[in-house]
């Protein structure tokens, strides 16, 4: 029984480091190996700034950090479920805490995501406010010929 948990264990961090590792050491596919390819990166990412639009890159950024919050969201709900499997399965009460764990932190990521919508909505809410009159509210101007 000890080595199920031992393995369980194990796996659990395997999968936690393919997540966390290259976030602490950094990508290394990122780096450039010289100056010049690192020139080379910087007029290609201009490049592209230019044949793209403001809007088009920033909805793409989005986009990409959609996708990684859903992947995490998807992996710790993937990582509870199989915790309680596996505490059912084993009757273990390692297993069943660490189920709890689990279900503590994807409890707690999705309140970061609930208060972070909220943030930006209020964000947007402020920048988005008219600032000047509308038209309707402006007086009419009259022009009189004679």
């Amino acid at each position: 029984m000890p080595t199920i948990v031992i393995v369980g264990l194990l796996l659990i961090a395997g999968i936690w480091s393919v997540y966390l590792l290259p976030v602490v050491f950094g990508d290394r596919r990122g780096t450039p190996l010289s100056s010049a390819e690192d020139f080379d990166r910087w007029t290609h990412s201009m490049a592209n700034v230019q044949k793209q639009s403001v809007a088009e890159l920033a909805a793409s950024k989005r986009e990409l950090i959609r996708r990684r919050r859903r992947r995490t969201l998807a992996t710790l709900v993937l990582l509870t479920v199989g915790s309680l499997f596996l505490a059912w399965k084993t009757k273990s009460v390692a297993w069943l805490l660490g189920a709890a764990l689990f279900g503590a932190l994807t409890a707690a990521y999705m309140m970061l995501l609930a208060q972070m919508r909220q943030r930006r909505a209020m964000r947007l809410k402020i920048t988005h406010v008219a600032e000047r009159p509308s038209e309707w509210d402006e007086p009419q101007i009259r022009v009189i010929a004679n």
